[in-house]
C-alpha cells in the first residue's frame, strides 16, 4: 500500500549475511577456548613481535662489490652483533646475517632499489632459529619518506628446544627502530604449488 518491496534477493542476501556474522562469531569463541586449551601445548601456533637491536651491531665480513652497468653486485656481507628483543623469548637472542644485495641505481634521481637474497641464524641458551631470506629497499634521496621503504621476509627452522618448529618473519627497516613481527608453527611450509599451462 504505497510501501517500496525488497527484492528477495535483498532478503537472502541480508539473512545470508546475518548467518555468516552468527557464525563467524561463534567460530572466534570457539578458536579462544582451543587456544586457552592449547597454551601450554609444544607446537602451538603464535603470533610475535618485537623489534632488532642494532646498538652492537658489527661488520663481521665486509662484502665485495662488483658495478656492472647500473647495477651494483653486493656480494657475501656478514653481520654480527644484532640482537631480536621479541615478545616471545624463543625467539629473543643473538643474530647473525649474511646477504648479497643488487643495487639498481637511478643516478639522475638518486634513488636505489635495491632486492636482497639473505641468511639469518638466531641463538639463545635454549637453541637455534636458521634459514633464508628476500628482502626489497627503494630509498633515495628525492624519495618521500613515507615512499620509502624496506622489508626482508624469512623462514627459519628451529633447532634444539624448537625442533619440529618454523618461524615465518617480516622484519621492516623502513623506521627506527626495526620491527619484526610473524609466527611460529608447527612443521613447515606447504609445498609450492604449480602454475596451470598456459
Amino acid at each position: 500500500m504505497g510501501g517500496r518491496t525488497v527484492p528477495v534477493r535483498a532478503i537472502k542476501s541480508s539473512i545470508i549475511s546475518i548467518l555468516a556474522i552468527g557464525l563467524l562469531a561463534g567460530s572466534v569463541v570457539g578458536v579462544a577456548a582451543q587456544e586457552e586449551e592449547a597454551a601450554a601445548e609444544p607446537g602451538t601456533p603464535t603470533k610475535v613481535a618485537g623489534t632488532i637491536d642494532q646498538e652492537a651491531v658489527d661488520l663481521v665480513q665486509p662484502p665485495t662489490e662488483t658495478v656492472v652497468g647500473s647495477v651494483s653486485e653486493i656480494r657475501g656481507a656478514i653481520v654480527g652483533g644484532l640482537r631480536f628483543e621479541m615478545d616471545d623469548p624463543r625467539l629473543t637472542g643473538t643474530v647473525t646475517n649474511v646477504a648479497n644485495h643488487d643495487r639498481h641505481i637511478k643516478k639522475s634521481e638518486a634513488i636505489n632499489i635495491m632486492p636482497s637474497a639473505l641468511g639469518l641464524r638466531i641463538e639463545n641458551e635454549a637453541g637455534s632459529w636458521s634459514g633464508q631470506g628476500t628482502g626489497v629497499s627503494h630509498r633515495g634521496a628525492t624519495i618521500p619518506q613515507d615512499e620509502a621503504f624496506s622489508l626482508d621476509t624469512y623462514l627459519l627452522t628451529g633447532a634444539g628446544a624448537y625442533e619440529g618448529l618454523s618461524a615465518y618473519l617480516v622484519v621492516d627497516g623502513t623506521e627506527d627502530p626495526v620491527t619484526v613481527e610473524g609466527v611460529i608453527f608447527a612443521g613447515g611450509m606447504p609445498p609450492a604449488p604449480e602454475l596451470p599451462a598456459e
